[in-house]
């Protein structure tokens, strides 16, 4: 059976019934709760293999039995290395249901069904007794509720009530130790993620930011990243890297919720302090001998050994272990804070059951103040995701905008401005335009808007519009501009909801952009593929069964088409990049004919083909265009450069194919434009098999 579900079309803006199949929300929950580029974390599987051996070894070894709970165990692998290791007894708990029934299908599949026990149910909701969940008390802990941020899924509290109700005293847990550490930088580059920047031509300001805006904390969220990725010379360390928070997770000391820290340190270079870096790592074991770091490359504990053998930054970054399901994170500060070379500053951490949060004060205290988490206030963060702030602060981009809208801005012109948090519309106010209708329809993104017309005295030249019903009349206007960006749009050719909104004009309007390309090159993925990529046996335990149950309820409610900020991921080209459709935005897309379109691309060099990078390009004239894709020229068998300040679309191959320069790879893609569907389909037609 099938069922209806209202869908907005992000390019029609429409919202449409769709026909989906009746257990569509299941579906979706399950493959959103992939986590097999955690399971490919080779690394991350033996060092937890390594502490449960331990811990089991030590058990006997004092003559004990070795009693294990397993706590969240997904697919049942660490419940799998448990029993592997010779534990007496291990039982496994797991809340989501369709991961529970997977998981004890693999443990029979695995054949340990006699070894290990599954309960249905949240760790919280366990009972020990005789007709309990367990027996007795376990005395031998292994559970992964980590995210990015250590503690945001809410390790703290499984520890806590785990130590107090399901484990007996002296009970080994795995991990045995965690520790947060952060680094304060000075980087402009980042700030550009977090606050927006007045807008500039040549020397002259044509918009400024709300004090507001300056002011504010920015978003509550944390911001994860691949540090790695993150350009070495874009930042400046001024404070060695410091442990601020460490958890005994042994249960030797009780885990605080709620918990403060300062440390004095001196800087040891003088700038000014604008974020903080943060990582975590994990002791595995009660001797403290087995390190599962999640620091990036600069600071990561096998760095300085693999220097010493010659590698450099760049190659010890493709060797060290891969996670996009633990990154790093950056925080930042409340206020840039200048420091001096050695003169001691008070670095303050705070964490509450999920968050952390900091701030750098340039003197040395005696008592760390409270300070109560960061949140938004001025809407901005809200409103927009770091993403698109950054595309706001993107120099380079607003410059080419803005010379484009100089050949066109007059004292007469009455522009009509489609994009969403568009400040470049205001900024032609003061290029010369006449007047400015600005259609925002987002509520939040409307209240920034309007606090960028007061700060800059606009509104004697600026007419919000709410609704699309309510723009203005064709003879009200004679430009029409956009860059686009809209807050609906997920992957890049969605903002072509410009080409609906202006097509409500006559093609005899000018406008900017005038078309849009959609492009698409062939490429190698070093990592990004492992987040859809099956896994098989893993650590010597058969996981097919996951991978059936993902990729089912992936094809029932996914697209083949998702959106990635393809900068924090190598990406190596295997083609030139081709053209799929160019779209000239200048005709009435409602006139426009159906698109059946298809060609093939041949591989220019050898490599392990697994996915198709997209994104699209705006011209803005006959001379200027911006792309949302490649920064420099793309070369086939060399690494892309990618725009920070978008995501692009990528198609991820279900298998991964070695081709060579036989290879060719055919694509089609189908728009419907008084639908506004598009569809894309990407085949590898022949191969060479290594």
């Amino acid at each position: 059976m099938s069922v209806f579900i209202q869908c907005l079309n992000a390019l029609t803006g429409i919202i449409n019934w769709e026909e989906k199949d009746e257990n569509y929300d299941y579906h979706q929950e399950v493959a959103r709760s992939a986590f097999a580029d955690m399971l490919h974390d080779h690394e991350r599987n033996q060092k937890y293999y390594l502490g449960i051996k331990a811990a089991i070894e030590k058990k006997h070894k004092n003559g004990e039995e070795a009693n294990v709970l397993d706590i969240g165990t997904g697919t049942g692998l660490l419940a799998m290395m448990a029993a592997k290791c010779g534990a007496d007894s291990v039982t496994a708990c797991e809340a989501f249901t369709p991961m529970a029934k997977c998981a004890i299908k693999i443990i029979q599949e695995n054949g340990f069904e006699n070894n290990i026990k599954l309960i249905h149910k949240r760790s919280t909701k366990m009972i020990i007794g005789k007709d309990g969940d367990m027996i007795k008390k376990a005395n031998i802990l292994v559970t992964e509720v980590f995210d990015t941020e250590l503690i945001g899924e809410g390790a703290l509290s499984t520890f806590r009530h785990a130590h107090e109700n399901l484990l007996e005293e002296n009970s080994i847990v795995i991990p045995h130790t965690a520790t947060i550490w952060i680094q304060v930088v000075e980087s402009p580059t980042i700030c550009t993620w977090n606050t927006v920047h007045p807008i500039q031509n040549r020397s002259k300001y044509l918009l400024n930011t709300p004090h507001s805006v300056k002011s504010c904390s920015g978003a509550a969220a944390v911001h994860d990243i691949q540090l790695t990725q993150f350009p070495h010379n874009a930042f400046k360390p001024l404070l060695p890297p410091q442990p601020i928070f460490r958890f005994d997770l042994s249960g030797k000391s009780t885990l605080l919720y709620d918990e403060k820290r300062c440390l004095h340190v001196k800087p040891t270079a003088s700038g000014t302090a604008h974020a903080i870096f943060m990582w975590w790592d994990l002791i595995m074991d009660v001797n403290n001998e087995i390190l599962l770091s999640c620091a990036p490359v600069w600071e990561h504990s096998d760095t300085k050994i693999l220097q010493n053998k010659g590698l450099s930054l760049q190659e010890i970054a493709d060797v060290i272990p891969w996670r996009d399901h633990w990154m790093q994170a950056i925080y930042y500060l409340p206020v840039a804070t200048s420091v001096i070379t050695n003169n001691e500053v008070s670095l303050i951490g705070y964490h509450d059951e999920y968050s952390l949060w900091f701030q750098l004060i340039n003197e040395s205290i005696n008592e760390a103040p409270d300070c109560e988490r960061p949140v938004c206030s001025c809407n901005v963060h809200i409103a927009y995701c770091r993403t698109r702030i950054g595309q706001l602060n993107d120099y380079a981009r607003n410059k080419k905008y803005i010379k484009a809208l100089e050949k066109k801005i007059t004292p007469d012109t009455v522009c009509l401005c489609l994009s969403d948090g568009c400040l470049l519309g205001l900024a032609a106010v003061q290029l010369g335009a006449k007047k400015i209708f600005i259609l925002e329809t987002n509520f939040l993104s409307r209240k920034c808007i309007e606090m960028f017309v007061k700060t800059n005295e606009l509104s004697e030249k600026i007419e919000i519009v709410e609704s699309v019903d309510e723009l203005p009349p064709q003879s009200a206007i004679n430009f029409i501009f956009g860059e686009p960006y809209f807050i609906t749009s997920i992957v890049p050719w969605e903002n072509l909801y410009f080409w609906y909104l202006a097509s409500r004009y006559s093609p005899q309007i000018q406008r900017i952009p005038i078309a849009a390309t959609i492009m698409g090159v062939i490429v190698e993925f070093k990592d990004l593929y492992k987040i859809r990529a099956p896994l098989g046996v893993c650590e010597g335990f058969d996981l097919s069964i996951f991978d059936k149950l993902i990729q089912a309820s992936s094809d029932k409610s996914d697209s083949s088409i998702e959106a990635q900020p393809l900068w924090e991921y190598p990406t190596k080209a295997l083609s030139l990049p081709f053209v799929i459709k160019t779209f000239d935005l200048t005709q009435d897309v409602n006139e426009h004919e159906d698109v059946n379109t298809s060609e093939c691309v041949p591989v220019l060099t050898s490599g392990m083909c697994n996915g198709v990078a997209l994104w699209i390009d705006w011209q803005l004239n006959s001379e200027i265009t911006v792309s949302s894709g490649p920064t420099v020229k793309v070369q086939p068998g060399e690494r892309i450069s990618w725009d920070p300040f978008t995501r692009q679309g990528v198609h991820l191959f279900k298998d991964i194919t070695h081709v060579t320069q036989h290879s060719i790879i055919s694509w089609s893609f189908n728009f419907a434009p008084q639908s506004g569907n598009i569809k894309y389909d990407f085949r590898i037609l022949s191969k060479s098999m290594k």
